[in-house]
């Protein structure tokens, strides 16, 4: 099987057929790299309406977690999803020609071209900057996985697994008063709903840990408004360095913050002990989690 790439585009304005590159696809028989411009997603924030725009990134994150990062979000809560066949048609050249002719929406991928070149990052990074976007070390440093999250799925998962929920979405069928499908790292209850959740300090674009911020903080006001005024919510996360003033403003105010209480991720085991002292147990069913994937 041949090595072949596909550009993905983000679609303007349909009608006149207006797009611009966002992310390239490269893959052979083996391996799939795919990896999106940060900067070039985030200057179509000014260009789309803002639903659109949202949507966009929420695509967008998918498919980086979906074909670039499969193995992670693979692992939850006492079952595995079926995420591997999902990966694999992006192997097939047919697919990925089929979404080109019929993606007409947010994102379109472009008919699939063969290269006479094997799939490696060099290989990758050549196309990106020809057909993508320029600087791909920004691109780099933001498709690299949180080191904080591996840490956390390293060293607290394998503690906490079955005690909790790993990596689920909680919605309004779970918590009426919540306005939006929030995804969290951790979430279970005792006598009060209990939540921990990853945030990126030192990665994040302003606007984007803003964003991250206030989804933690409307999930805790809907616990609030369900009854619950002593949720225990947890932001684990790295102390931003001095040359990123704002992301440590962000990070002190989370941490002078009465709703949350911040654990630095080398000191998650506070969290594991707090479950096993209180009994916590999950806050989702498996019968909602498992209809939710399906």
């Amino acid at each position: 099987m041949k090595t072949f790439y596909s550009i993905v585009y983000a679609n303007i304005r349909p009608s006149v057929d207006e797009r611009v590159s966002i992310a390239l696809l490269l893959r052979d028989e083996q391996r799939i790299i795919f990896h999106h411009a940060p900067e070039k997603l985030d200057a179509l924030r000014m260009l789309m309406p803002s639903e659109a725009f949202s949507l966009l990134r929420v695509l967008v994150k998918n498919l980086d977690e979906y074909i670039a990062n499969p193995e992670p979000v693979n692992e939850h809560f006492n079952y595995k999803v079926a995420i591997e066949p999902f990966e694999r048609r992006f192997l097939d050249r047919g697919y990925v020609s089929y979404l080109a002719t019929y993606s007409n929406n947010l994102l379109t991928f472009s008919e699939p071209k063969a290269i006479d070149l094997p799939v490696t990052d060099e290989a990758f990074t050549q196309l990106f900057k020809k057909y993508i976007h320029q600087d791909w070390e920004t691109a780099r440093r933001q498709a690299t996985r949180s080191q904080s999250i591996e840490r956390v799925r390293r060293e607290l998962y394998p503690k906490v697994k079955g005690r909790v929920n790993l990596d689920s979405t909680i919605t309004n069928q779970i918590l009426p008063n919540l306005v939006t499908p929030t995804k969290v790292n951790i979430a279970g209850r005792n006598e009060v709903s209990m939540v921990a959740q990853v945030i990126e300090f030192d990665k994040k674009q302003p606007y984007s840990l803003e964003a991250d911020v206030n989804r933690m903080l409307a999930l805790a006001r809907a616990f609030e408004a369900n009854g619950e005024t002593n949720g225990k919510y947890f932001i684990i996360g790295k102390e931003p360095g001095l040359a990123l003033p704002f992301q440590r403003s962000i990070w002190q105010n989370i941490r002078q913050q009465p709703t949350f209480e911040f654990v630095p991720d080398t000191e998650t085991a506070r969290i594991d002990e707090y479950i096993v002292e209180h009994n916590v147990q999950p806050l989702i069913p498996e019968l909602a989690v498992d209809s939710e994937i399906g």
